[in-house]
């Protein structure tokens, strides 16, 4: 492995807390992780990288915290799955770089009905040692494509600021 492909999946290998988790699981529930980690079970059909989560349909609730060296890709991904239908609603996990012109205004902002910034950062489980080890040096946001029900929001409202977008009123 070279030391490129190291780094990559040093930072790319985070496998999301229950914190962000049980609010959804409480409510909606998780169908599908299209980008889950090795022995990750997010959702009830968790798809890890000997299949590509990119390349099948996906359906019901869907859950996506994407490698964060290929952002852009995975919230193209989520809007276009969305759109198509048979989803309800996408929860996409990603920084909170609202400065970062290429995905967050030109996507995020166009495309997600809602958006929580986390109070504090999220810390990721390490998969390797199996504990909570660490954050990214940002914050974290989940956005939300479509609708979903109050007790949803009054549940991720505990864990940071909930913001609809006006348009979606």
């Amino acid at each position: 492995m070279t030391q490129q492909q190291q780094s990559k999946s040093k930072k790319d290998d985070w496998q999301t807390p229950d914190r962000v988790l049980e609010p959804l699981w409480k409510t909606t529930g998780i169908d599908m992780d299209p980008c889950a980690g090795e022995d990750t079970e997010i959702g009830d059909i968790n798809i890890t990288e000997d299949v590509d989560g990119l390349s099948i349909p996906w359906e019901g609730s869907v859950f996506v915290n994407p490698p964060y060296s290929d952002k852009k890709t995975w919230v193209e991904r989520c809007i276009e799955e969305y759109k198509r239908r048979p989803v309800d609603r996408v929860y996409l996990l990603t920084p909170d770089s609202t400065d970062v012109i290429s995905w967050w205004h030109d996507l995020i902002t166009e495309h997600a009905e809602w958006t929580v910034f986390f109070e504090s950062r999220v810390k990721f489980y390490d998969p390797h040692e199996g504990e909570v080890k660490g954050s990214p040096p940002n914050g974290s946001a989940l956005h939300i494509f479509g609708e979903v029900p109050d007790v949803t929001v009054s549940l991720l409202s505990e864990e940071g600021d909930v913001v609809r977008r006006p348009r979606f009123l």
